[in-house]
């Protein structure tokens, strides 16, 4: 059980900070719920049953956590697939999974992509950047908390590891 004041991750809303635990009555029955504020996005105010079989409340990362997360964009990208259709079912999977390390590795793909088309003046469809985007964002805000660092110092790493040793 979490406590007030507690920092969680909430599969689709990104970081939340448990503000209070109180009665509400949604489903017709009464029932204890987590009130958390979303981080990404301040104002949203979000319920979440405190007892539940199918919890979307994970821990925030740890510290060596965090770092395996960021040794993944000196990683190769993934294989590459040029369909689109099973391309974006495949990402559409891993943001639902809600596994960071996976969701890491598809964000070095994407980046590494990117970077590719660039060099030829082109870029990554608008579903692969809108994808890139909610990557980032969730990947961002998990590192900033886990290794105590601003956003902008770990995205300055992440696309350093990214384009790799320059010569």
């Amino acid at each position: 059980m979490y406590k007030i004041g507690d920092l969680t991750f909430y599969k689709s809303h990104g970081i939340c900070q448990i503000e209070g635990i109180v009665e509400q009555n949604f489903t017709g029955e009464p029932m204890l719920y987590y009130v958390m504020q979303s981080k990404i996005r301040p104002g949203v105010t979000l319920y979440h049953p405190v007892e539940s079989k199918n919890s979307q409340l994970e821990k925030i990362l740890s510290y060596d956590e965090a770092v395996q997360i960021m040794d993944c964009f000196s990683n190769e990208p993934s294989e590459w697939n040029d369909r689109s259709t099973n391309r974006q079912r495949n990402h559409a999977e891993i943001l639902s999974a809600n596994n960071h390390l996976e969701a890491a590795q598809l964000m070095n793909t994407l980046l590494r992509k990117d970077l590719e088309l660039q060099k030829d003046e082109k870029k990554i469809t608008s579903q692969d950047s809108q994808i890139l985007q909610q990557l980032s964002t969730i990947i961002l805000d998990v590192l900033e908390i886990a290794l105590k660092k601003p956003k902008d110092t770990i995205e300055k790493e992440i696309y350093k590891r990214v384009q790799g040793p320059t010569t």
